[in-house]
């Protein structure tokens, strides 16, 4: 037996992000790049400002050590943060089926 959801719920799933308005795909204008390299260094660059808050590394090792037990507290996260990076994963959940459904139709000639 599967442990995927069926398909129905799948959908149910998937329709309110469909649905929203800044996931169109005629508003996201990352879609005209379509070189996968660019895509990577596109979430590099998010991480490097959202997650790492500008190469801030939250709670990153002292020293540049890589002992676990060297890693500096971390700080609390600002207010909004999870907002925030819940909206950009979301957004980069949205690109990348677009992505994946272009390169499809690319290599099956639809």
């Amino acid at each position: 037996m599967s442990s995927l959801p069926p398909k129905s719920q799948l959908r149910n799933k998937a329709t309110p992000f469909r649905n929203r308005q800044e996931f169109k795909r005629r508003r996201l204008n990352e879609l005209a790049n379509t070189e996968f390299e660019s895509w990577a260094k596109e979430s590099f660059e998010i991480a490097m400002k959202m997650a790492y808050r500008n190469d801030g590394r939250i709670g990153g090792p002292r020293a540049g050590n890589n002992d676990c037990a060297m890693v500096a507290a971390a700080p609390v996260l600002p207010v909004g943060y999870v907002v925030s990076a819940s909206r950009i994963a979301d957004r980069r959940m949205i690109l990348a089926g677009y992505r994946l459904a272009n390169l499809l139709m690319r290599l099956l000639g639809n």
